[in-house]
């Protein structure tokens, strides 16, 4: 029996951050130098909006709110901060914990058929009725009719306990006074009887038996199995949505970077062309070619930009910030860096790994389970009833309440009684088809088990082509990359003698953007195709140091 806390807080335990290389500069140095960057940076927008990037980049502290100025307020991010944040804050894992924690409390309820109770009763009963009988009123001689008095008072308390066998063991104790006026042929007047009488009765086919009688118990116990794998399987669902929302925020602050540098180029070009045609070396249409890339940039930076804010939203939705000092227009900086380190992954091993680790899987194992117990329970529930009684009884009688506990516990008054009682079903039908029904539901299980099985192969299979595609996608947009940025130097040095034109620039800058976003596109989506990885392999958690904690009893 395993006694932890039972999905009271989830623990986040380590707090390992990814940070790019910082070569030549120590960390106290690069802290002087964002605090100083901030200072200068301070109210800078571009186009309306606040930069991102490395301008935007507040000091390194794991999920703390960092306010620039009164309009400005940035929340630093890592990965394993977002997620923790989410199963903390997610509608879904709060309900699907208090389902857990409500199947805990349907165990105690089957355990407590086991619970012993106690029933007392008490009662009066007092009777006058007219006596036509001189036998009873002892007045032979007389026509008067007189009443016949009867005063009775009684006391009953009855402890009563199943066991697992099915067996009901009970202890009952019994007084009863009574008082009689005439008392006739009655010895004692008033009359104090009582008993005590220990019975137990033990089923010996139907309801028979240790597991017949717990089984109900070990099912409960496997439905809060099957709730903390419900739980586990939303939580890595949740993680999984956070680490794809996380990275696209990523990816669209990496896009406008792209996009601020295209700018930087063709404002670069521009300035070159007016110096040109101010010298009279250059055509006028030139800088009209120039100007009309440096606004198409502008544009592309202005949706850049859009586009952060919608991935943001979208983090925080996930995240549930609504509740928490997070407002709406905080704006998250994401710590963790996309880095490119290509892993080789066994297709064997990985599918091992998912059938040990899937939660989903680990569900319906359990379903099979109860499944199996079902048909064991209906099975007995075929045989005839047949229970067999036995006990014993002291019985006692007094004048007073203490005369008749005396006789009682003297044991002079004993009794033993034994009985065997057989009760057999005409037809059967409800019980038959009942049996028949449970052994349809564990042959639907087992399939459904066979089938997740398929289906996690096929997710893992394709998890791990997603990886490998991915890898060789970053390695042919880096070789991409690179050609366009020999192409844009050729065609600035062909430029530079005037064999080339502004339009063929700014087209090799453009495609130099491209290749460049390709890239930083590529290197994302292989860092979601590893969460996404992870998540067919229900390891997720595990790789961040997640750990649930829970509780069976």
């Amino acid at each position: 029996m395993r006694r932890t806390k039972i999905f009271d807080e989830i623990t986040a335990i380590g707090a390992e951050k990814r940070f790019e290389e910082r070569s030549g500069i120590s960390s106290v140095i690069y802290g002087l130098l964002i605090v100083l960057g901030f200072v200068f940076c301070k109210g800078n927008t571009s186009f309306g909006e606040k930069k991102y990037a490395e301008e935007k980049a507040p000091p390194a502290a794991s999920s703390s709110v960092v306010e620039i100025n009164s309009d400005i307020k940035i929340i630093n991010l890592g990965l394993k901060d977002s997620i923790v944040y989410a199963l903390k804050n997610n509608f879904d894992i709060e309900i699907s914990r208090l389902d857990t924690k409500a199947k805990g409390h349907d165990i105690a309820i089957e355990k407590s058929v086991f619970d012993p109770t106690l029933e007392i009763t008490g009662g009066i009963d007092n009777i006058k009725t007219p006596i036509n009988s001189a036998l009873v009123s002892g007045e032979a001689t007389t026509t008067e009719i007189i009443p016949f008095v009867s005063e009775g008072k009684t006391g009953n308390a009855v402890l009563q306990s199943m066991i697992p066998t099915g067996a009901t063991l009970s202890l009952e104790y019994n007084i009863f006074r009574e008082f009689i006026d005439p008392k006739a042929f009655t010895l004692l007047t008033p009359t104090y009887e009582n008993y005590i009488e220990a019975k137990i009765t033990q089923p010996l086919l139907k309801g028979a038996g240790w597991f017949y009688n717990r089984s109900p118990i070990y099912i409960a116990r496997n439905n809060k199995k099957i709730s903390i794998a419900q739980f586990k399987s939303t939580a890595i669902e949740v993680s999984d949505f956070v680490q794809e929302a996380y990275w696209n925020l990523v990816k669209a602050i990496e896009d406008l970077k792209v996009a601020k540098k295209s700018l930087e180029r063709a404002e670069d070009l521009l300035r070159k062309n007016k110096i040109e045609v101010e010298a009279g070396t250059l055509a006028p249409i030139e800088i009209v070619d120039a100007e009309s890339g440096v606004a198409s940039r502008v544009e592309a930076i202005i949706s850049a930009e859009n586009a952060i804010r919608d991935r943001e939203d979208e983090l925080k939705r996930i995240m549930n910030f609504s509740d928490s000092e997070i407002i709406s227009d905080v704006e998250v900086f994401p710590l963790d860096k996309p880095l490119f380190e290509p892993k080789e992954v066994q297709l064997k091993e990985t599918i091992k790994t998912a059938m040990a680790k899937r939660p989903e899987l680990k569900e319906l194992q359990i379903e099979v389970e109860n499944a199996g117990m079902e048909v064991r329970r209906k099975k007995n529930e075929l045989f005839p009833k047949l229970d067999l009684s036995g006990g014993v009884r002291y019985s006692g009688l007094g004048e007073s309440e203490q005369e008749a506990h005396d006789s009682t516990f003297s044991e002079d008054f004993q009794g033993e009684f034994i009985t065997l009682t057989l009760e057999i079903p005409i037809g059967n039908r409800a019980a038959r088809n009942e049996y028949k029904k449970a052994k349809v539901n564990k042959e639907q299980s087992a399939l459904n088990v066979r089938k997740k099985e398929l289906d996690i192969v096929v997710e893992v299979r394709v998890a791990v082509r997603d990886v490998m595609t991915n890898i060789e996608r970053v390695r042919a947009t880096k070789k991409a990359r690179e050609l366009a940025q020999k192409r844009l130097e050729v065609e600035e040095k062909k430029y530079s003698v005037g064999r080339s034109t502004s339009l063929e620039i700014l087209r090799a800058q453009e495609d130099l953007a491209t290749a460049e976003g390709n890239e930083t596109k590529a290197i994302i989506d292989y860092e979601i195709s590893l969460g996404n990885l992870e998540t067919a392999k229900g390891t997720i958690l595990d790789i961040y140091n997640i750990q649930i904690e829970d509780d069976i009893t």
